[in-house]
Order: structure tokens, then sequence, then C-alpha cells
């Protein structure tokens, strides 16, 4: 999957999230991390889980895609790449406005938290 300079990478998982932004061209991409606030109240409204730590996981997969929702909707985030393991993904998919479902890039299934931005771009880059 190619990149697009200017566009929005979010790395999650069901406790912590990154978003980077691609500084570098669509063929020479570079990933500088950018700040993104979330709520918690969209958190503890969310928990669709069978135990309280699937409640935490599915809260925290509510509060970026809230947080997310409200970037693309203010113009901050015009084109955008999630990454997150399947079952945030999956949380994440269910809160997508649909403003934020038009400038999805791409998606790709899999857990890269904490990982460098070269191993996020190479999974970005083979998806």
């Amino acid at each position: 999957m190619q990149l697009p300079t200017g566009s929005h990478v979010v790395v999650a998982d069901g406790t912590q999230f990154q978003l980077f932004l691609n500084s570098g061209t669509e063929q020479e991409p570079s990933l500088k991390s950018v700040a993104l606030s979330t709520s918690d109240e969209s958190a503890h409204n969310a928990g669709q889980g069978d135990t309280p730590r699937q409640n935490e996981e599915a809260g925290h997969a509510a509060s970026v895609a809230t947080a997310l929702n409200a970037a693309v909707l203010s113009n901050k985030i015009k084109q955008l790449v999630v990454i997150a393991d399947p079952s945030t993904l999956g949380e994440m998919r269910k809160l997508y406005h649909k403003a934020l479902e038009a400038v999805l890039v791409g998606e790709i299934a899999k857990t890269l938290t904490g990982q460098s931005t070269d191993d996020i771009l190479k999974s970005v880059a083979s998806a």
C-alpha cells in the first residue's frame, strides 16, 4: 500500500496508540509522531467484552476511534491508515464516522504498537 504525503497512520492496540504523519513522500515515506487527545468518557461507556480487561480494551478502542472521528471532522486528518490488532480494529470499525470511512486509505490487522517507524513502514508497504 502506498502512503500518500501528509497522510496519517494510527497504530493501536487494546491499551495504547500512537498517531504518525507521513512527512516524507509517497516514494520515501517518513513517519513523525503527532499528538492526539482521547477522552476517557467514551472509554467508560464502550465496554462490550466478557471480562473487565476486554471491557477496558473495548473502551480504549472506542476512545481512539472517537478521537480519530473528531480529527477527521475538523479536517486535521485528510487521509488515514489504521493499524491495530484484530480485536481493537474490530471495535474501532464499529465507531467509524462516515467521514472517517471516506478518508480511510487502508487498514492492517496487526499488532505493531511499540515497533519502530521502519517496521511500521515495512508493514504498510507490504499491505
